[in-house]
């Protein structure tokens, strides 16, 4: 990249009213392409990767009639069907596993396990347990009625030929691979992982390790970003702290702008003197919005410099995080391939009051307790952006809507973070 600074001097934009989340939220997802391009992968490698194509079954599975259980595989006579009272039958045959038996006449049984090929003639299965072996084992002796094709898996049991067993835009999960394999199934096309490009601004940022000086605090940012990212299947260029100026902060652009789909940071997004993302992507690219009618997380800029989408989060931690998982992650999982990207909410009861018909709406830490029902939500003390520490104690999100004023017992919207963050 050219190291010389650049003029990021760009005309000053009057003050955007504050955008609701729902709109904001839209924007995000009608601005998210899905990424182009797609490559085929060994199901050893496809795990948490997005699928492509739909996958087709060419075969039954299983392949052939097969048995349940260990036991005797009999060739019924229809006479004996229900009839109470002991039945024998000679054993004349032992098929096993990956083995195919002889053709099974009227009276005969066969020993048989568990997933061999049930013998020509076989009507039905006894289990091992209900048979007496007898006349120094020649015969198998059942002392309950018989019923015709017990413990009999038949072709295509499972899977038919020519079915969809797997649809694209899913995230591939151990069982899908499993699926895959059980029908001869020894690649997948998966749609290529996006790059993301993060940097961090902020001269008061420190590295974890490192001694605080006076007014100085450790980059959380940094690291949770960068997790979030990891767990969402991201490649991440990770540039690091950045100087907190202007032409830094350009030219953190400029590296990334040309090799990433998104660009990621937090901080430096707000009204500030010494913040200076909002020029910065301006004179590169665009912004489409950055201010939202949320709490926490007010100072959000979304737009696009180069061929990257750009992605502003707030600077203080617990609006970072809300901010991502609210906007950041439906968006990037659209971008994935996937079908199924929006956030998963279910209803809760507030088990607190909430007075003063706030302007905004608000996204509050909260446990919920499962014990009754409807389950029950219990606000962290402490709401501030700066308090991480809610993060950790919560299991999710509560949504309150502007204006709201209610006693404990309010049905309301449930962001669960055992979701949210896989």
């Amino acid at each position: 990249m050219n190291s010389q600074q650049v003029d990021c001097g760009g005309d000053e934009t009057p003050q955007q009213p504050l955008m609701s989340t729902d709109k904001a939220l839209e924007i995000l997802i009608d601005s998210a392409n899905i990424i182009d391009g797609t490559i085929f992968v060994g199901l050893e490698e496809a795990l948490n990767s997005v699928l492509a194509s739909d996958i087709q079954s060419n075969i039954n599975v299983p392949s052939f009639d097969n048995s349940a259980m260990d036991g005797y595989a009999i060739n019924l006579d229809d006479n004996l069907v229900n009839i109470s009272g002991e039945s024998s039958f000679i054993i004349t045959d032992r098929i096993s596993a990956g083995t195919t038996g002889k053709t099974l006449l009227p009276g005969c049984a066969a020993r048989i396990f568990t997933g061999a090929p049930i013998p020509r003639g076989a009507n039905t299965v006894i289990m091992q347990e209900e048979c007496n072996l007898i006349e120094d084992d020649t015969k198998i002796q059942i002392y309950r009625p018989l019923a015709l094709n017990e413990n009999i898996r038949p072709c295509g049991n499972d899977i038919q030929v020519d079915d969809v067993i797997l649809k694209s835009g899913i995230k591939l999960k151990p069982q899908d691979i499993a699926l895959s394999a059980s029908v001869g199934v020894n690649e997948l096309e998966i749609i290529n992982k996006i790059t993301v490009g993060v940097f961090f601004t902020g001269d008061e940022l420190v590295e974890p390790g490192n001694t605080l000086k006076g007014g100085q605090i450790y980059n959380s940012n940094r690291y949770s970003l960068v997790a979030l990212l990891n767990n969402l299947g991201c490649i991440v260029i990770n540039l690091g702290n950045i100087k907190d100026t202007l032409d830094s902060t350009c030219e953190a652009l400029k590296k990334l702008m040309h090799d990433c789909d998104i660009i990621m940071t937090t901080g430096g997004v707000s009204v500030g003197e010494e913040d200076h993302i909002k020029d910065a992507v301006q004179s590169l690219g665009r912004l489409t919005l950055w201010r939202i009618k949320m709490k926490p997380g007010k100072p959000l800029a979304f737009g696009k410099v180069g061929n990257a989408a750009f992605i502003g989060l707030p600077g203080n931690p617990v609006s970072a995080m809300v901010t991502f998982l609210l906007f950041a992650r439906p968006f990037i999982k659209k971008m994935q391939g996937l079908s199924d990207y929006m956030n998963y909410t279910f209803k809760v009861e507030s088990n607190f009051n909430w007075h003063g018909s706030k302007p905004r709406r608000e996204f509050v830490r909260v446990r919920v307790d499962s014990s009754s029902s409807p389950a029950k939500a219990n606000m962290y003390p402490k709401q501030g952006s700066d308090v991480l520490s809610s993060i950790v104690w919560a299991d999710g999100l509560l949504e309150i809507p502007e204006g709201a004023s209610f006693v404990s017992g309010e049905l309301l919207n449930f962001y669960p973070f055992k979701e949210m963050m896989s």
